[in-house]
């Protein structure tokens, strides 16, 4: 933890409580044990500011900042590479479709992040990648009735 944590955390605090109070604010039909579409929200927003909170914590109690070490610039680098390729997921998500950028996306980060590079570790990989991206399509266009979108090629 480092002495920015703290303003990091107050962010995060900030971002649950509002969250929590624009449930507060919401409109919908009330059914006898339903508890709305404002039950997520207040999960998340709670667990926001539960972490906020933590982060304030660490903060506070951090130590001098130490020197950084090789690995920790190198997993730091692999952090905002999957964090750019996350956001390359994103923007391809809507062109590609679910199927295509997930498995993508999933093959391209376990590759990236493995450190055995062998070809049975790769296919390996990749039936993972199939299996998780067809089993969460699954899951989501049967049990849960989400369309996901099928992408420009489709």
């Amino acid at each position: 933890m480092t002495k920015k944590d703290r303003w990091i955390g107050l962010g995060v605090l900030g971002v649950g409580i509002y969250m929590i109070l624009e449930t507060l604010t919401m409109n919908y039909m009330n059914l006898m044990d339903d508890p709305g579409p404002v039950l997520l929200p207040r999960v998340v927003g709670s667990a926001l500011a539960l972490c906020g909170v933590g982060l304030v914590i660490g903060g506070i109690k951090a130590t001098p900042k130490e020197e950084k070490t090789p690995e920790k610039k190198a997993m730091e680098r692999k952090m905002f590479t999957v964090f750019g390729a996350l956001v390359v997921y994103a923007v391809a998500f809507p062109i590609l479709g679910y199927l295509l950028s997930t498995f993508l996306f999933l093959v391209g980060t376990m590759l990236y992040l493995a450190n055995k590079r062998t070809g049975a570790h790769t296919i390996k990989l990749g039936v993972a990648s199939a299996a998780l991206t067809f089993a969460l399509y699954w899951v989501f266009t049967e049990y849960l009735d989400v369309i996901l979108p099928s992408g420009w090629f489709v």
